[in-house]
């Protein structure tokens, strides 16, 4: 979620997609060691005890894309027999510095990362896109803090690159979707922004009812479809290593059907290789 107003970046597709397109890359031995297998398994902190404790499953990653002084790739658990566990992105400790400093540089603080088709598949996202806020966004006084924003999109790259600015379709930002598709109590903010569409924050939120933005998650919309799930976290949420795992609440109908979609995201940081995960989880068929 950005400022409305950013005429000059969100107008330019073309160049986010060029942009993008140069960060994805593979690492190489002399950076990130710690994300040159594909092989590994990736484990949240209550695997070995709690939910996966009994499941077997594999990890599927996308390619790795360079995102500050590290890397950042996409990855999904997925059972043998075929069910979708959790679906994330996975930051090695350099992708949190040498970030953009220029608030207005909009396509280097943009990382596109695809998913592997396995997880494109058994849910409803195309891939995934962070948005690094140095100094955060709107509104003011909720949100203005250095964080990070992780769309999860329904709608295609070519899709999502196309949606202009609000000034030149309104009515597309302004349609909401039916009442059914989104959660009771979430507010669709005022205007949109190019590339992403309208946001929807939850009025249940700390950060919304006098209390200070940590963590917290969102919906989006356009041409009155949900688009996006996003969750928002701060970079001192990461940088303090602690464990989170927060349940969100859920719409009462889901479109497309026939995807596993999930009910809790989290966040937390590997100690033996100083990564940083997000995740979604808690997957329900629908």
């Amino acid at each position: 979620m950005k400022k409305i107003n950013r005429k000059v970046f969100l107008s330019a597709g073309i160049i986010i997609l060029f942009a993008s397109c140069q960060k994805t890359i593979s690492p190489s031995p002399a950076a990130d060691n710690e994300l040159l297998s594909t092989a590994k398994k990736i484990v949240s902190p209550e695997t070995a005890t709690a939910r996966q404790g009994a499941v077997e499953y594999n990890t599927f990653y996308g390619p790795a894309v360079q995102m500050g002084e590290g890397h950042a790739r996409s990855w999904a658990n997925i059972s043998h027999d075929d069910k979708m566990l959790a679906v994330g992105i996975e930051m090695t400790s350099g992708a949190l510095v040498g970030l953009p400093e220029d608030p207005e540089d909009f396509a280097a603080s943009t990382f596109v990362l695809p998913l592997h088709q396995k997880t494109k598949a058994l849910t409803a996202f195309d891939h995934i896109v962070i948005n690094w806020n140095i100094h955060g966004h709107e509104p003011d006084h909720v949100f203005d803090i250095t964080h990070f924003d992780f769309h999860f999109y329904k709608i295609s790259l070519a899709d999502r690159l196309a949606i202009p600015p609000y000034e030149i379709a309104p009515a597309m930002f302004d349609a909401d979707p039916p009442v059914a598709y989104l959660p009771s109590l979430y507010l669709h903010i005022p205007g949109g922004v190019p590339q992403m569409g309208a946001h929807w924050i939850d009025l249940l939120a700390p950060e919304v009812t006098g209390g200070v933005f940590t963590h917290t998650f969102i919906y989006g919309s356009y041409n009155g479809h949900v688009t996006f799930l996003e969750p928002m976290a701060t970079l001192a949420t990461f940088e303090s290593g602690n464990t989170i795992h927060q349940d969100f609440r859920q719409p009462q109908s889901f479109s497309p059907t026939g995807k596993y979609y999930p009910s809790r995201y989290n966040i937390w940081k590997d100690n033996s290789n100083d990564n940083h995960y997000l995740s979604l989880d808690q997957m329900v068929w629908r």
